[in-house]
């Protein structure tokens, strides 16, 4: 299937495993679907140039569409993080308040998400027979305990103690992994209505003065798209760099402050999975009167939601009798990219009147 976020066509990076590069969806003239951009002898690229928010926002709509809802097979590698890479936790509360969404229901559509996973014959084999277990659970009403997304211990006997992170890549508070490399954990959620929700921003610092060309060079990365685990690919971890000549001052420029990395997770429906790295050089002319700013635009949405973990547990200490079910919803915020566009992030080159 053709992806809506098709990049320029030019040979990966160094280290690439696939062969169409990921991480170039910087030319907005090809974001935006129209005829190629001219291209210079050197590689370099003419790129359009935006006005305003609104029309970033409805290419973004058109190339990278977010849907009311998602799913996510296995421990969400884009839950929300700081700068520090610390989680942001929510709550029971932030989920009911901000998007209407009952434990109960996210359970039965956890099930629905799981159901059509484990019939897809393109998913691992492993995997699917592991989340069948949810699936097929007759479990109705999840447990909901703890105060927010870091509450996540997942105790199989009486003072166990193992993360949910650990416990979906199939790894038991013991430190050992079954061989399917996985257990059954569904993220579901629906769109949150905070207004950094849809297309996050990625700032790449100061605008910079108009007048004439300005070169930008991109280079970023993308890894660990696949975890620890043979039956989940959760998502990845996406690393940008930019530098700019000449500098907004007439100067010689240099690197762009940059906000750092950010994590995403896959959807269920996903196809489109790269990891690469690449570099890209392209122009933009901009009028006397002008500043050019580059703008990035993560592309996918946050979803508020909860994960739901299937597990087995005794009342007593390990190896005692009887193991009950038990299916855990834990309160979370993830980053999900767009299952049609194939990379993680699209700049655009804004044009904005220079203050007076």
């Amino acid at each position: 299937m053709a992806n809506s976020l098709a990049t320029p066509r030019r040979a990966p990076s160094r280290g690439s495993r696939n062969a169409a590069p990921a991480a170039a969806l910087l030319v907005a003239a090809a974001l935006a679907g129209i005829a190629s951009p001219a291209v210079a002898a050197d590689g370099t690229t003419e790129a359009k140039l935006y006005a305003s928010n609104e029309d970033v926002e409805k290419e973004m709509a058109d190339k990278a569409p977010v849907a009311e809802s998602e799913s996510v097979m296995g421990y969400p590698k884009g839950l929300e993080r700081d700068g520090k890479g610390n989680l942001i936790p929510v709550t029971q509360e932030d989920v009911k308040a901000r998007v209407k969404y009952e434990p109960a229901q996210a359970l039965t559509d956890a099930k629905a998400a799981a159901k059509k996973w484990s019939e897809n014959t393109d998913n691992n084999s492993d995997a699917r027979e592991m989340i069948k277990q949810l699936a097929d659970s007759t479990l109705t009403e999840p447990d909901v305990i703890g105060k927010d997304t870091r509450d996540d211990n997942i105790a199989t006997a009486m003072a166990e103690v193992n993360s949910s992170a650990s416990f979906c890549e199939g790894v038991n508070a013991g430190g050992h992994q079954n061989g399917a490399k996985a257990n059954p954990c569904v993220f579901v959620g629906k769109l949150d209505t905070k207004g950094d929700s849809k297309w996050p921003k990625l700032s790449t610092g100061a605008a910079l003065a108009g007048g004439g060309k300005k070169t930008y060079k991109t280079s970023e990365q993308i890894t660990d798209e696949s975890s620890t685990t043979a039956g989940w690919q959760v998502g990845g971890k996406f690393t940008p760099k930019v530098s700019v000549a000449p500098g907004g001052d007439g100067g010689k420029g240099g690197e762009l402050p940059i906000e750092g990395s950010f994590t995403y997770s896959f959807s269920s429906t996903t196809l489109n999975r790269k990891m690469t790295s690449t570099e890209e050089n392209y122009e933009a002319t901009f009028p006397a009167d002008k500043w050019g700013e580059l703008q990035g635009r993560r592309a996918g949405a946050f979803y508020l939601g909860y994960l739901l973990v299937d597990y087995k547990a005794v009342p007593g200490a390990p190896g005692t009798h009887p193991e009950k079910e038990h299916i855990k919803a834990i309160p979370a915020r993830v980053f999900v990219q767009s299952p049609k566009a194939e990379v993680p992030l699209a700049y655009f080159n804004m044009q904005k009147p220079q203050a007076q």
